[in-house]
């Protein structure tokens, strides 16, 4: 099976473990806004906007779980050497 796939329906079963301790799917899309088919399909992993699925998590307070690993890789990209910036063209006098 793909990673994505794989990755996907991990990820809808922790939204869905999450969501049902506490609510049902049709109370989560009215807090979200978002329709109890989207929230379903979040659930089974079948591919939705990210909009979607960042409202899903914030809502059920997993966002952090996709943040701070991407927090973690921008602080080493900032702290690695950016490439050298190429010199300035010089300008051509216009005197002719």
């Amino acid at each position: 099976m793909n990673e994505q796939i794989q990755f996907a329906k991990a990820l809808g079963k922790l939204v869905k473990h999450q969501r049902a301790q506490r609510m049902a799917q049709g109370e989560l899309a009215t807090r979200t806004g978002l329709s109890r088919n989207t929230i379903s399909a979040i659930e089974n992993g079948k591919s939705v906007s990210t909009e979607a699925l960042f409202a899903v998590l914030a809502n059920l307070n997993l966002l952090h779980l996709l943040a701070e690993p991407v927090s973690t890789e921008l602080a080493l990209l900032d702290n690695r050497q950016q490439r050298k910036a190429r010199k300035p063209k010089a300008e051509l006098s216009n005197d002719f």
